[in-house]
């Protein structure tokens, strides 16, 4: 188990659900970011993430997901994990804000990116190290 499918599965427990498209996310997002140096801006998920996952993931068939149906595994993960962490008033554990809601899924991979990395919540990190966003 990777790092990123450890910290999806310590937010949603044992759900019977496929997290690895969205563990993929947030380690792409974190390879973007850390290794290759691209600000977070930069990165579009649409081109950058969703894609490389598609490639990463087939279907029960055998045949190779498309970006689009891989994108809405994504959200979906994304979006259930933003309600359990709401839910379990885990908003400052994972977040490091209290903020009331996340403006797209998206948001989701990099909090989460930026929690596996530096195993602190995002806007402890960028309190910190505001040069990170740029």
């Amino acid at each position: 188990m990777t790092k990123s499918e450890s910290v999806i599965r310590s937010i949603l427990g044992a759900v019977r659900v496929d997290i690895r498209p969205l563990a993929f996310a947030v380690d792409t997002a974190v390879d973007l970011m850390f290794v290759q140096g691209i600000p977070m801006d930069d990165i579009f998920v649409t081109d950058d993430i969703y894609p490389k996952a598609a490639e990463h993931f087939r279907k029960r068939s055998g045949e190779a997901s498309t970006p689009k149906a891989v994108a809405r595994r994504i959200e979906r993960l994304s979006n259930l994990c933003w309600d359990t962490i709401v839910s379990r008033g885990l908003v400052m554990d994972y977040i490091g804000a209290q903020i009331k809601d996340i403006r797209a899924p998206r948001d989701i991979i990099f909090y989460l990116a930026f929690y596996v990395y530096f195993d602190k919540p995002f806007f402890t990190v960028i309190a910190k190290q505001p040069a990170l966003l740029f």
